[in-house]
């Protein structure tokens, strides 16, 4: 506190621990009004020292005995009905000490530029012929008047009707008197605008706003989009409203991608990937995969495709479902463009299956592949100049059965096998017998 403002407080109070009797011609008034952040509304410390043997204290019609937040001495009576317009504290003796609230009417008015106006009641004579905020029956010895203005308000002028000593001291303004009357004040004050953007402290909800910077309404740098982000740090003004922004004021893209999150259908893209407009990466074959994983780029659309982006091949026979005939092929064989196994003879037998892969042409075969021999000779069909052998008879290398002595008779019907060379013989094989003797014709 200013060593002044403490002076005359320690003075006040030091006189009103004095003996009445030894101040029969003292009158001490000190007044500390504690001003609220309205600006108008206010505390009232308001103490009296005198040598008179009662004395009536005088408020609004408005404050209560409730209201009062201190009263002393206690012996007071308190009249809240004689007078129509204001109400009386009744005290015993000259001396007390009162605290209340109350707020100014037409003592102060506010002009189009914030500044506050206090005016005393100037020049309003009262009754008694006296006029002026303060005055007593005979001059006050010493007279404290004293304003703690709150921190948002900065203290522009103060006079007075009396010689006196004012005294400043941050947001503290006091006037001290000694052997004066009928006092009234004038005190101009107003909020504080510390950062100069035209908003005044208390009002002003961004007090420390950069100098030049233009604010809104509460002092605060506009936010166009309302994103949390002023426009002048927001590098994407636009923003609709509702959406999580990064400290720059845009969309979070946590991927990376180009794609804010907000409209990112695939939010956790691998960094620099390709992405269409929905944040996803490109697919230009629409088959499921992206591009950039895709090993067969050029799939036709509709296909069904592995996890590489390619045909599927169930039977992994290298030819894709869509187009192969035989599905099911067995692992490991060789196959044709409609993915069925081969058969290179064109017998109809595949070749996984053909025991004879050669033949020839138009040449009819068995389900082995191989040609047919209907007799079963070991001779195929197309050399088998014998068709019919019997079952079980060795054969030529045309199929025919053998006869081994040259007679004529098969092998199988020779009765006599080992006929000489020339020899005529008869259906079984045997030598001629021409005239019955026993003797064969070519030793007779």
């Amino acid at each position: 506190m200013h060593r002044g403002l403490l002076r005359y407080l320690l003075l006040a109070f030091a006189l009103w621990l004095l003996p009445a009797t030894l101040l029969a011609t003292t009158v001490v008034s000190e007044n500390l009004i504690f001003l609220n952040e309205d600006g108008k509304s206010y505390l009232l410390h308001r103490a009296m020292r005198t040598s008179h043997p009662s004395y009536s204290f005088h408020v609004d019609k408005k404050i209560g005995l409730d209201d009062f937040y201190y009263i002393s001495p206690n012996d007071y009576e308190w009249d809240g009905e004689s007078d129509s317009t204001v109400n009386t504290l009744k005290f015993t003796q000259g001396s007390f000490v009162v605290m209340y609230p109350d707020q100014f009417g037409d003592q102060v008015t506010v002009d189009g530029d914030g500044v506050y106006t206090f005016t005393s009641w100037n020049a309003v004579m009262r009754e008694d012929g006296r006029f002026g905020m303060w005055n007593a029956p005979g001059n006050f010895t010493d007279f404290v008047y004293a304003w703690i203005f709150p921190r948002s308000f900065e203290i522009l002028s103060y006079s007075s009707n009396r010689e006196g000593e004012w005294v400043q001291r941050n947001n503290t303004l006091a006037f001290y008197a000694k052997d004066t009357n009928d006092l009234t004040f004038i005190l101009k004050y107003r909020l504080i605008d510390r950062d100069g953007d035209g908003v005044p402290y208390g009002k002003d909800r961004c007090p420390d706003t950069p100098a030049g910077h233009r604010v809104d309404a509460e002092g605060c740098e506009p936010d166009t989009d309302a994103d949390g982000i002023i426009d002048i740090l927001d590098l994407c003004p636009g923003t609709l409203a509702g959406l999580k922004v990064t400290g720059a004021g845009c969309e979070p893209d946590h991927d990376e991608d180009g794609v804010t999150d907000s409209r990112d259908l695939c939010p956790n893209t691998a960094v620099g990937a390709d992405v269409d407009a929905t944040g996803c990466e490109i697919d230009t074959d629409a088959d499921g995969v992206s591009d950039r994983l895709d090993q067969c780029p050029g799939t036709l659309a509709g296909s069904t495709v592995d996890a590489k982006g390619c045909e599927k091949d169930s039977d992994a026979d290298g030819v894709v479902d869509r187009l192969d005939q035989c599905p099911g092929t067995r692992s490991g064989v060789a196959v044709n463009l409609q993915g069925c196994d081969r058969d290179g003879d064109g017998d109809k037998v595949v070749d996984s299956w053909d025991l004879c892969p050669n033949t020839p042409t138009d040449t009819r075969v068995d389900e082995k592949g191989c040609e047919l021999d209907s007799d079963g000779d070991g001779v195929v069909d197309s050399a088998d100049q014998c068709p019919g052998t019997v079952a079980g008879a060795k054969v030529d290398a045309k199929g025919c059965e053998l006869d081994s002595d040259g007679d004529g008779v098969v092998d199988s019907a020779d009765q006599c096998p080992g006929t000489a060379a020339g020899a005529k013989v008869d259906a079984r094989g045997c030598e001629l017998d021409s005239d019955g003797d026993g003797v064969v014709d070519s030793a007779d």
